[in-house]
């Protein structure tokens, strides 16, 4: 494996590793496999609002200081210029790292325990590990399965056709709520 792909994988393998530790000290709580269940499903979906509020409020700000507009680029934009480019395409542990830390410590905060939390972060973990999969099966893959084909067309249409829309890559379910939903016709 190159070094360029291994760094590209980092983020990957830090969040495994730091979701496994959680995991251990969690399970000490001894929560039934019902609550972890549901703590872990609350994570998952919560990584769907989180992608698309910092794709929709973050990454497509209009930043007006030079150093927020190389902040951006560096971020999402030069993944728009070259929606191809592999080494674009996956987050970076710089960005995603202050993201997971603020997740973990509101989670906590928010419901008290640090237990409750780390199930909450592993779920939450778990859906950025399915965005960054199917992030990559829409601009590499050919999937066979219909709602794969169709999360491709709905995200390839936000880069070529409509980037003021369609912020959900996981899922449009929030693109619904929040007025950002365009319905993906045959052809793009």
């Amino acid at each position: 494996m190159r070094a360029a792909a291994w760094k590209q994988f980092f983020p990957l393998y830090f969040y495994t590793a730091v979701a496994l530790c959680l995991g251990l000290i969690a399970r000490r709580e001894g929560f039934s496999a019902g609550i972890v269940g549901l703590l872990l499903s609350l994570g998952f979906f919560s990584w769907s609002l989180i992608e698309y509020g910092l794709h929709r409020f973050i990454f497509h700000y209009d930043a007006r200081s030079p150093l927020g507009r190389k902040l951006l680029y560096h971020a999402h934009l030069s993944h728009h210029d070259d929606p191809t480019a592999r080494d674009r395409i996956f987050g970076s542990l710089f960005l995603s790292a202050p993201i997971a830390a603020a997740y973990l410590l509101l989670a906590w905060a928010a419901i008290g325990s640090w237990a409750a939390a780390s199930w909450l972060f592993i779920g939450m973990a778990a859906g950025y590990f399915c965005y960054e999969w199917l992030h990559f099966q829409c601009h590499h893959g050919r999937s066979r399965l219909r709602i794969i084909r169709y999360l491709r067309k709905y995200h390839l249409l936000h880069h070529h056709k409509t980037p003021e829309l369609r912020f959900g890559v996981t899922s449009p379910l929030f693109d619904l709520v929040f007025g950002t939903f365009r319905p993906v016709r045959n052809r793009i």
